[in-house]
């Protein structure tokens, strides 16, 4: 499958990932991700095998999210890079805002993108910030 990864879709991409976070939207932010899915934090590996991995770890984000007054999750594109085997290593920085203020320091990670016949979706975040460093609970290897 030839799609063609530009920054436009980038931003695209960062959209999708970020507006589900305030809006409750799981669906969207499902729909740019293939199972089996990781996040490679600070603490650890995370993986999401399942719909309901995803669904859990997609909650325990939405809880960090109001906890901490969020109102913002701007997701600036850094690049990407084509590879030979035609996914796409998608490099940007997330800061979390309240009121127009950063609330943590920024953050940046790295998406492994696939081509499929839905468009790009992602495998993996590298450098992912989990729900856990926010809340400050440890997580499970399941996104709990």
């Amino acid at each position: 499958m030839t799609l063609t990864f530009t920054d436009i879709e980038l931003e695209r991409f960062l959209d999708d990932i970020s507006e589900p976070f305030f809006t409750g939207d799981i669906g969207k932010w499902r729909a740019r991700m293939v199972l089996p899915f990781s996040m490679e934090t600070g603490s650890g590996p995370v993986t999401l095998t399942s719909d309901a991995d995803v669904r859990r770890n997609f909650d325990l984000y939405l809880e960090a999210c109001e906890a901490m007054g969020l109102d913002v999750v701007d997701r600036e594109p850094l690049g990407f890079e084509h590879c030979e085997d035609g996914t796409v290593l998608a490099t940007y920085r997330t800061n979390l805002m309240r009121k127009g203020q950063r609330i943590t320091a920024p953050y940046t990670s790295t998406a492994l993108l696939h081509p499929t016949s839905e468009g790009w979706k992602m495998s993996a975040i590298l450098n992912a910030r989990g729900h856990h460093a926010w809340t400050g609970r440890p997580p499970k290897n399941t996104g709990e």
